[in-house]
């Protein structure tokens, strides 16, 4: 008859009186750290697994997630959770199923902030077009290829031009009507018998603006003549806005303006 001694065996950390050893193989088992604590009457056994061990040593954030507030950015929770603000690809890249534009968070969102998640590059965003109204002033050359070469061409030249500067723009009727009026809508019209006339600045052009009026509200890179269809509108419709407020409150007022 084979005899058994009587023992202690340490599972998990735990001690059970009473378990019996033989022979038999056991299933393999996780290494553990065993360390004993106590007096000398007195052993109990403290077990560390190395599963634990290897969990203590991974590198993760502060804790599991973290909500968006107001103002927040990839970059400044990167730095406040992870400890380094360009870790910010990280969090991108561990909220791909939330965040589909690293520049687009939300207040309220709850975002993923373990330091292990993978890395992910911000997704490419298409060019954009330049505005038209960053484009520069077309030259003469490429008016007369855009606008026809008449009165309601150069009124609309000249409504463009004054939309691209930012000036208050009357519409096409109200600018020819005062053409109309000023003179008939001949572009070399000029005036040598009314008061200005006599003070020796003539009215000139098609909305009949005398030198110095011109030379003051006209659009630099635009021609420097009176006569000139296109600046003579733009000059004449912004000493209207500047003087009455509109163009429109003189636009078809008999006499002149």
């Amino acid at each position: 008859m084979i005899k058994h001694r009587r023992m202690a065996a340490v599972v998990t950390g735990l001690a059970i009186p009473g378990a019996v050893t033989s022979t038999a193989h056991a299933a393999p088992q996780t290494p553990v750290a065993t360390t004993y604590a106590g007096g000398s009457g007195t052993v109990t056994p403290t077990t560390t697994s190395t599963t634990e061990a290897t969990q203590k040593d991974r590198p993760v954030g502060k804790k599991a997630t973290r909500t968006v507030r107001e103002g927040d950015t990839l970059w400044d929770i990167a730095a406040e959770e992870l400890g380094k603000a360009e870790d910010w690809r990280r969090l991108y890249g561990g909220n791909r199923d939330k965040v589909t534009d690293p520049d687009l968070i939300f207040p309220g969102q709850q975002l993923r902030v373990d330091a292990a998640a993978p890395k992910a590059k911000p997704p490419k965003k298409k060019p954009t077009t330049p505005s038209p109204e960053a484009a520069p002033p077309a030259s003469k050359k490429e008016r007369a290829r855009t606008y026809a070469d008449n009165l309601d061409g150069w009124i609309e030249q000249a409504r463009e031009e004054l939309r691209k500067n930012g000036d208050l723009v009357p519409s096409a009727a109200a600018i020819k009507a005062r053409v109309m009026i000023e003179s008939g809508g001949n572009p070399r019209a000029i005036n040598l018998t009314d008061s200005n006339a006599r003070a020796g600045t003539p009215s000139k052009g098609l909305i009949q603006t005398i030198d110095p009026t011109f030379q003051a509200y006209r659009l630099k890179h635009l021609a420097n003549d009176p006569y000139d269809a296109v600046a003579n509108l733009v000059a004449g419709v912004r000493y209207a806005n500047a003087t009455y407020g509109s163009f429109e409150k003189i636009a078809y007022r008999n006499g002149g303006y």
